[in-house]
């Protein structure tokens, strides 16, 4: 918990006049679940969480460095596919040593 702990002290800290900062505390401080493993080493998301991620039967675990994301699976796959489609666009673009950002680039075209 002493991650969770620190980002949730960095939350507490942010403007309460910022609307933009109060949506965040409220999204992540409000939404915050402690959950526990059970005996088969599964993770009981509340039905709020499930929902809000949309989540069904099939998920994948996602590891981040000192966390993990859930994602359902269909939408990681989806998701995933974009990412690495940019990323090669981005790759093979000429003017990707100044960061591209021609149209073509966004469409995942750029050569």
């Amino acid at each position: 918990m002493p991650e969770w702990e620190e980002i949730e002290r960095k939350l507490v800290k942010l403007p309460s006049f910022n609307v933009q900062a109060r949506r965040l505390q409220r999204l992540l401080i409000g939404h915050a679940t402690e959950v526990e493993l059970d005996g088969n080493g599964r993770i009981l998301l509340p039905p709020l969480l499930r929902e809000f991620a949309s989540l069904d039967k099939a998920v994948v675990m996602i590891g981040q460095g000192n966390k993990f994301e859930i994602w359902d699976e269909a939408k990681w796959n989806a998701r995933r596919a974009e990412w690495l489609t940019a990323a090669e666009a981005m790759a093979s673009c000429p003017m990707s040593s100044v960061r591209c950002r021609c149209r073509r680039a966004r469409d995942g075209a750029c050569a």
